[in-house]
């Protein structure tokens, strides 16, 4: 039985989940399309449990394979993960996964590559990427996340199960001005104006994760509009212009990155207070402040 813990997902797609597992039928390549900390959360539960080593749930947290995989360092799942703007999945990191996925795996069971914001993939990665899903070799499993699977070539997800995570959660008004008063703080050089826009988060996971989620908004689209485009994602026009007045592209792109460590590190790290502490830094360290 698959055991996913805390993490919220609908009804028929826990019990398509379940099923996969309890008739050990897991499709080799899977994209779940949706919320990006949400889709990353699953992603490391099924790849938790695709090399759990127990017979009943999985993953059972405990085993010697659960231990590894959620401290992150299981020999036999790998992580590859694009940024926020479009093409900076590299073809080179598809390249090195197809090369490995044919080499057997260190435990004896399942590999797993996990692959994050797929749809900033470029075109030659993706095709690189068909190559191994038209013949995916035995035991190995490909979990990609996306926004949206239909930013994917349609031979990708022809070949592989589409698991949809429904968000029918309204925004957090609370998420949305403490992600602006974060990226307003960057602007300035006062450490203390970072501080005390983070402080709330620090006994409050969920708001966290949300304000992380409006974050990646507001780099995103500072990062585009530094390269010229005008398609926003955020409602904090503001903000995404002060960032574009105030930073260089390659440290709003950076911005972006951070965001993403954050959400990967939450995964593992219960405390909240590192984490914050971690977002504070890294993010003023990025911006050059």
């Amino acid at each position: 039985m698959l055991n996913l813990g805390q993490c919220a997902v609908s009804e028929p797609v826990e019990r398509m989940l379940d099923t996969m597992f309890v008739q050990k039928r897991v499709p080799q390549a899977l994209i779940i399309e949706g919320n990006h900390t949400k889709a990353t959360e699953l992603a490391h539960i099924l790849a938790s449990a695709l090399v759990c080593q127990s017979q009943e749930n999985k993953p059972c947290g405990t085993c010697g394979s659960c231990v590894k995989a959620h401290a992150g360092s299981h020999p036999d799942i790998y992580l590859a993960e694009g940024g926020l703007t479009p093409r900076s999945f590299k073809v080179e990191a598809i390249r090195a996964i197809r090369s490995d996925a044919y080499i057997q795996s260190q435990e004896g069971g399942y590999k797993v590559y996990l692959l994050f914001r797929a749809e900033s993939m470029s075109a030659e990665a993706q095709n690189a990427l068909l190559k191994v899903l038209e013949e995916p070799p035995a035991d190995t499993v490909f979990i990609l996340t996306c926004i949206t699977a239909n930013r994917l070539l349609q031979t990708i997800r022809s070949r592989s199960q589409i698991i949809t995570l429904e968000d029918t959660a309204e925004e957090n008004p609370e998420a949305v001005r403490i992600a602006g008063e974060i990226a307003q703080a960057l602007i300035h050089t006062k450490e203390i104006e970072m501080l005390q826009a983070t402080a709330p988060l620090i006994k409050d996971k969920e708001l966290l994760k949300e304000v992380l989620n409006q974050l990646t908004l507001i780099f995103r689209d500072a990062c585009v509009q530094r390269a010229g485009g005008n398609s926003y994602l955020s409602t904090q026009t503001e903000q995404v212009n002060a960032l574009c007045r105030a930073i260089p592209k390659a440290r709003l792109f950076r911005l972006g990155q951070v965001v993403t460590e954050i959400q990967n590190a939450m995964v593992f790290n219960a405390n909240m207070t590192i984490l914050v502490t971690l977002l504070c830094a890294k993010l003023r360290t990025a911006a050059g402040r």
